[in-house]
């Protein structure tokens, strides 16, 4: 038996606690047990992973904020080895055999684990970190790591100076459930049917959580471009809103406003927690407009891919990876919304298209991020790891 305590800074679920909820009961097949930890504040994270049977372990955590005021960090500087000799005592009692961070920039848990000679797992998952931070993150990453997994090729390149030699890089696709995510079209009628979505109308979504990092004011203008050429289309928003981002949802349903869309009709809004794989389905094609220094390889566009869905995407961190690999869909090199609804309108419209591009997709992720396919680099990473560290 393998003993991973994977160590997540963020209280609020996403792409990293879908990952391991998802790889928790895979691993624990292949002999891994997985124990999450959290930050103890408030976020639905906690509830969510011990919902789906993950154990989880929560602790007072800080972690690096973009924020110019001082406070935050001087907290941060002044919790720093309290938390990591927290974390240490922590990895005692549950005899932890590998650690893994989920993120590039909070590294209490790699000096507690290598303070007790246990191996790390250096998971960077996008490219949001500011340049100057990544180089200063290098030597600690390079320092600490005994291992370096990335989503994705491109991520990789942009974390230069991260490993010490090559054979210390697992590059890896996020898992999806294949058997979960799969198109379904009595599930579509009945997902349409509760969003009151006619089953005719073309249906044009995004998922994620809503935030300025994932565009969503991007979304709604090549909404409102493409409404223009194609009257009747519905537009899907499925994602959970954070208190701290309130100004930023309030500016969103305002310029919708501005643009002709209605929210509630032109524009649904749902919180998707626990209906994901259902709602998804209600979609034709799927949007990701995120900004520059946002993504790796986004779970959310897989989940979509393998339900057979077509995409058309901004071309950020490693989803080029995905899109134009698969041949599923259209990459915008340009931070373009014009061009989002122009390639859906011109390249889109016609059903046997969208199935010839989705059907590629859901090919794609069969083949590379399946559970068992992500599960089993994570394994690789593991033994690797606690190789080296030796």
């Amino acid at each position: 038996m393998t003993r991973v305590l994977s160590v997540v800074h963020y209280p609020m679920f996403g792409g990293p606690h879908n990952r391991n909820m998802r790889l928790a009961p895979v691993l624990a097949q292949f002999g891994v047990q997985t124990t999450v930890l959290l930050p103890d504040e408030p976020g639905n994270a906690a509830e969510r992973l011990s919902s789906a049977g993950v154990d989880i372990r929560q602790l007072s955590l800080t972690r690096i904020r973009a924020s110019r005021q001082l406070k935050p960090h001087v907290r941060l500087l002044a919790n720093f080895f309290k938390e990591v000799s927290a974390i240490r005592e922590l990895m005692r009692r549950l005899q932890i055999d590998v650690v893994q961070l989920n993120g590039l920039v909070n590294c209490q848990a790699a000096v507690a684990a290598s303070r007790l000679g246990v191996p790390v797992v250096w998971q960077i998952l996008d490219t949001y970190t500011p340049v100057m931070l990544r180089r200063m993150m290098a030597p600690v990453v390079r320092h600490y790591g005994d291992v370096v997994m990335c989503t994705g090729l491109r991520v990789a390149r942009e974390h230069p100076g991260v490993i010490k030699r090559e054979e210390q890089l697992v590059n890896f696709f996020p898992p999806v459930d294949v058997v979960q995510f799969r198109p379904d079209a009595e599930q579509r009628e009945k997902s349409r049917r509760v969003l009151g979505v006619d089953d005719a109308a073309l249906v044009v979504g995004t998922l994620g959580n809503i935030n300025f990092q994932k565009g969503h004011d991007n979304f709604i203008r090549a909404a409102s471009a493409l409404k223009a050429r194609v009257p009747g289309v519905k537009f899907l928003l499925l994602g959970s809103i954070h208190e701290n981002h309130g100004e930023y949802v309030e500016g969103l349903w305002k310029l919708a406003g501005d643009l002709g869309l209605h929210v509630g009709e032109d524009l649904i809004v749902r919180d998707p927690t626990g209906h994901v794989h259902e709602l998804v389905q209600a979609m034709d094609v799927f949007w990701m407009t995120p900004r520059p220094r946002s993504e790796g390889i986004p779970t959310a566009m897989e989940e979509a891919m393998a339900l057979g869905l077509p995409v058309v995407s901004f071309d950020v961190g490693s989803i080029c990876e995905l899109v134009a690999d698969s041949g599923c869909g259209y990459m915008v090199q340009d931070q373009d919304p014009e061009l989002v609804a122009r390639l859906t309108f011109e390249r889109l419209m016609e059903g046997e298209q969208r199935s010839a591009l989705g059907a590629k997709g859901r090919e794609f992720i069969e083949r590379n991020a399946s559970l068992e396919a992500c599960a089993l680099r994570h394994i690789e990473a593991y033994d690797r790891a606690r190789a080296w560290a030796q």
